[in-house]
């Protein structure tokens, strides 16, 4: 066995002396997440063919595959550092084959009804819900203010579109504000949408005529708010790029 072999037989956190005196330690996803990172877009939204990898995962194995690396990554809340702990969740959870689906509510974030949520089991340091949503429904704009987020969508097709404040943010902020739309993407099933809580964090659904189905996964990074901004938008924008709308909070 050669010390390239050697090293890509490693676990996470375990060492190896390659040649006298020189001991590498594996200390990353590289094994796993090559199988999905190849084909994710980045910055953003990501997305991945389930089918670049035979080894696919139950929801159990997931979990045990991508806890650990999770914990160690989590700690780095700088917007690289975000992006870097989601396209790793990201590079595991393409290759689910499916989750759980729980008892499942309305999901209260809906224009109207058709959207349906619940929670399945996780593990530290993220939670997961799964969610369902009817043909042509909607779920509000809304900002995630102390907690990022990897979507992955398991069945159907569902647009989803991200917005951020422009300038400083401020979840706070009366009256009209300017809002850009950062990115607008179809989700289909082995695709996944971020929402880094330093670019991107609104976001919102519309599922298409098949409706939709799938999961957020959502790490608690900062202080939780006691409510959640949803944020109206101008039907048209002010300017066309780069997409800037005139846009105001509500609850």
């Amino acid at each position: 066995m050669d010390d390239q072999e050697t090293i890509d037989g490693l676990e996470i956190g375990e060492s190896a002396e390659v040649s006298p005196g020189v001991i590498v330690e594996r200390r990353c996803f590289l094994k796993s997440a090559a199988l999905a990172l190849g084909s994710l877009a980045i910055p953003g939204v990501a997305s991945a063919n389930l089918a670049a990898s035979n080894e696919r995962l139950t929801y159990e194995e997931f979990l045990k595959e991508v806890v650990p690396v999770a914990r160690k990554l989590v700690s780095d809340i700088s917007l690289a550092g975000q992006q870097r702990y989601l396209l790793t969740i990201a590079s595991y959870a393409v290759r689910m084959a499916d989750a759980p689906v729980p008892a499942m509510r309305d999901s209260g974030q809906g224009a109207g009804a058709g959207t349906f949520i619940g929670a399945i089991p996780g593990a530290d340091p993220f939670i997961v819900l799964h969610w369902r949503m009817e043909p042509g429904s909607i779920i509000r704009p809304h900002a995630h203010t102390y907690g990022n987020v990897m979507t992955l969508a398991l069945e159907g097709e569902v647009r989803v579109e991200n917005f951020e404040m422009v300038g400083a943010r401020d979840f706070d902020a009366k009256g009209t504000f300017k809002a850009r739309k950062t990115q607008s993407q179809l989700v289909t099933p082995g695709q996944v949408n971020l929402v880094n809580l330093e670019s991107g964090y609104v976001h919102g659904f519309q599922a298409g005529t098949r409706g939709g189905r799938g999961l957020d996964i959502t790490t608690r990074i900062k202080q939780k708010r006691e409510t959640t901004p949803y944020l109206n938008l101008s039907k048209k924008p002010v300017e066309i790029e780069p997409g800037i709308y005139e846009a105001s909070w509500t609850t």
